[in-house]
């Protein structure tokens, strides 16, 4: 049987990532560009998010477990369709380092949006995904789906703080 909850969660951390866009590795990093301003730029803040989505894809794609754990939050959260909540970053790191073990590949999503708290300290993002994956036979596997992604500002930077996805397929 194949582990849908695996690609999923797997997936769903690829939100944003530019709509397919690639970009340079100096607009990658995860640590967002100060500003002197006291007030809130939002437009600053969705690119930050996106630059992060982007590097966060291009880690996952490599397979890289340990590259993609700086974009989350301690005490994340995160839920895939037909699995328990996984809490915090030893119970993510387990499950991303079980997911790969699927071989994602030709993965797509597209970012249908990135909305802020009134205060600038929090935000969301939304939208779909799609990509291929190793069944647990080693059969290819199309998957797609929907992601929500919740982001916190924590040190001057945007981190997850909870996400969740559910895929399009109709389960086995």
């Amino acid at each position: 049987m194949w582990r849908a909850s695996g690609l999923g969660l797997l997936l769903v951390g690829m939100i944003g990532a530019g709509c397919g866009k690639s970009a340079p590795a100096s607009a990658d990093s995860a640590t967002p560009a100060g500003t002197t301003s006291a007030t809130f730029d939002t437009n600053a803040a969705r690119r930050e998010i996106l630059r992060a989505d982007s590097a966060f894809v291009r880690a996952l794609i490599a397979k890289n477990v340990d590259s993609l754990m700086p974009y989350y939050d301690p005490d994340v959260v995160s839920m895939s369709e037909g699995s328990k909540p996984v809490k915090g970053m030893g119970g993510l790191r387990s499950h991303y380092a079980e997911a790969i073990t699927t071989n994602p590949r030709d993965l797509t999503f597209e970012s249908e949006g990135v909305n802020f708290s009134g205060d600038g300290t929090m935000a969301w993002d939304y939208g779909t995904y799609e990509g291929t994956a190793n069944d647990s036979k080693g059969k290819p596997v199309k998957v797609t789906g929907s992601f929500l992604s919740v982001w916190k500002r924590v040190g001057g930077r945007w981190v997850i703080v909870a996400e969740i996805n559910n895929s399009s397929q109709p389960r086995p």
